[in-house]
């Protein structure tokens, strides 16, 4: 018996919620409450799921995020007896403003003049690669069209090419999982094309570990040498950086750009397809940085060379 009329109340719910049929328990107010409390449970672990996939997955693989002993980076090594400045700085700008490319793990090596980073994209990027083709040769029609006939209207034009459109379609071939190529620009003008880069795919992400042949941050000897010396790879402070002599070669480079072109059509004097990413300034700390523990007794293998370097 009940000993409250809150308790006679309830009792009287529960027994009128039991002698409701199936439908009328799964379609009652009970059972309906339940379910958003639930549905709100599992929207909750859905969300905190898919944060901690990208987390996971948003990560270079291990192997992407380390030194790239290119030939000229273990000559470096072998020539200095094993004594290897090496640097690091974080990226100026980690993720284009377009969202199509972002960067990581900057190292610098001066004696080998190698400067290595991580590049990612996602597979929408090579997406608005395929889409921005489509356009332009759309483009090259409208023109070709124009010239074959000048006389035609530009309604007549856009008709035609309509017409042209759905008679003989665009098609993009198959671009591939590496369908870019990457040259670095600094504020001298050089462009900085030849490059050696392995590869790796995680999820719905390409990366790209690349080194960057002949560049030197410190100066080249080509600009107006400054009057700063600097010490030896092995100094305490990383504010002194090494040159691979104790007097200055050149004027420093103040920054770094990278641009991103389709393979197929890589002009460096051309637009390039992407927001260009700044990757190093001379303004932000380089940090010195430690070498591996297990140093590999020749240049690894299955690089990929790439050489953009424009002819002077």
């Amino acid at each position: 018996m009940a000993e409250t009329w809150e308790d006679y109340g309830n009792m009287t719910e529960e027994e009128i919620y039991q002698r409701k049929s199936l439908f009328g328990k799964i379609f009652s107010l009970r059972s309906i409450k339940k379910f958003l409390k639930y549905l709100m449970y599992l929207l909750v672990l859905i969300v905190y799921g898919l944060l901690f996939f990208r987390l996971c997955t948003g990560k270079p693989p291990k192997e992407l995020s380390e030194i790239l002993w290119t030939a000229s980076v273990h000559h470096a090594y072998t020539e200095h007896g094993g004594a290897l400045a090496v640097y690091e700085q974080e990226p100026v700008e980690s993720i284009a403003d377009d969202g199509y490319f972002s960067i990581s793990d900057i190292c610098y090596i001066p004696e080998a003049g190698s400067f290595q980073l991580t590049v990612r994209y996602n597979n929408s990027s090579i997406e608005a690669l395929e889409q921005s083709l489509i356009t332009k040769r759309t483009a090259e029609r409208r023109s070709a069209l124009k010239a074959e006939h000048p006389e035609w209207t530009a309604d007549k034009i856009e008709a035609a090419l309509e017409e042209s459109l759905v008679s003989d379609p665009i098609v993009v071939e198959d671009l591939g999982k590496l369908p870019f190529v990457f040259v670095l620009r600094d504020d001298y003008g050089n462009v900085y094309g030849e490059y050696q880069y392995v590869h790796d795919s995680k999820t719905v992400y390409q990366y790209m570990r690349i080194a960057y042949e002949n560049v030197y941050l410190f100066g080249d000897g080509t600009q107006d040498a400054s009057k700063k010396d600097y010490p030896t790879p092995t100094a305490p402070m990383p504010a002194y950086l090494y040159k691979g002599a104790h007097a200055s070669r050149g004027g420093e480079v103040n920054y770094l750009y990278m641009d991103m072109y389709y393979i197929n059509d890589a002009d460096v004097y051309s637009e390039t397809f992407a927001y260009p990413l700044q990757v190093y300034t001379r303004t932000s700390e380089l940090t010195k940085a430690s070498l591996p523990d297990e140093i590999p007794s020749a240049p690894v293998s299955g690089l990929t060379h790439i050489d953009l370097t424009p002819e002077h």
